[in-house]
């Protein structure tokens, strides 16, 4: 077996195919995992199926070779528990299926503009996960769409490409219900999480698409949810119309006291320096906000917000900030 320096303690087990190499199986138990981007000089361009998951995959009858990588620990034995990160080969074109199942902490996934092929059942009870990272422009054709149809929760998904841009796809569920004695299923989605993944146009992700689809989180009174999805939007605003800007600002001038309440019981002051600076709350909003801050001893968001209050106009809203 060959040792090689990496970033990570990891044993590969992997082939050769026409495009490079597969990497069949990563055994780890670090908890932020990067997978090589060459092996021998050549790409990795295919994640196996089962490569990370709990299970280990079937190899028998295939021609493998092992790698071990190291950045001086010890071999590891293997533990999808921990994994907590994972930053795909920056080469990479197909992930397998099932390649993340039973991972179930696994809160965040990097991975390149190059994956066309995201396998059926990849990320099966990885429950944890919240955010996608795609180094991608976000006008480009990507995977995306595969993989936010294997995964129901809700999803933070940032494009780190030429041109940033950061979206919330909200969770939904899905049920089959036994309709007659024959058996015969009836599907029933739930939430407004399913509309928004049918935001895409030949794979194209279609802002246009994603803003109009806040008027069914408004319909559904689900306002939490909807004032988060406005507060990304314009924090980083590609591609947003005019008119869908001013609808999130709607929204967040309607709604947006609760998420401001939020994110002071939270501590989460550049968040609470961003809505303020939009100037669509009140100063009923702010004082409700001191009093979370307060309750939970955020000091540093107190300072914020009180910050905030003697800044207020004649109509009780708060003024912008430059941030």
């Amino acid at each position: 077996m060959r040792i090689i320096e990496g970033e990570n303690d990891l044993l590969l087990t992997c082939t050769r195919v026409p495009d490079g190499i597969a990497i069949l199986r990563c055994e780890t138990r670090d908890d932020a995992v990067t997978l090589p981007d060459t092996i021998d000089g050549a790409p990795v361009a295919q994640l196996g199926a089962y490569a990370l998951s709990e299970r280990a995959p079937d190899l028998s009858g295939r021609e493998t070779f092992s790698i071990r990588v190291t950045c001086g620990g010890s071999e590891p034995v293997h533990d999808a528990n921990a994994i907590r990160s994972v930053i795909l080969s920056a080469m990479l074109q197909s992930v397998g299926s099932y390649a993340f199942y039973n991972c179930r902490r696994l809160e965040t996934i990097t991975l390149p503009q190059t994956v066309t092929d995201f396998g059926g059942g990849a990320l099966m009870n990885c429950r944890a996960l919240r955010t996608i990272v795609l180094c991608a422009d976000p006008n480009a054709p990507t995977c995306l769409q595969k993989l936010l149809g294997e995964h129901a929760g809700e999803l933070d998904v940032r494009f780190d490409g030429g041109s940033p841009a950061r979206l919330l796809f909200p969770a939904y569920t899905e049920e089959l219900e036994d309709l007659s004695p024959a058996h015969i299923f009836q599907r029933r989605i739930h939430g407004a999480g399913y509309g928004y993944r049918q935001c895409f146009d030949a794979g194209v992700l279609s802002f246009r698409q994603y803003d109009l689809a806040l008027s069914e989180l408004l319909e559904r009174h689900d306002f939490a949810v909807a004032t988060r999805v406005a507060a990304r939007r314009l924090a980083v605003p590609y591609a947003l119309s005019d008119t869908a800007r001013d609808v999130y600002l709607d929204c967040l001038r309607a709604h947006g006291g609760a998420l401001l309440h939020a994110c002071a019981a939270a501590g989460e002051s550049a968040a609470i320096s961003f809505l303020l600076s939009l100037g669509v709350l009140t100063a009923a909003d702010v004082d409700a906000a001191c009093d979370a801050a307060r309750e939970k001893e955020q000091t540093a968001a107190l300072s914020v917000l009180l910050a905030a209050t003697g800044k207020t106009t004649a109509k009780g809203r708060a003024k912008t900030f430059d941030l």
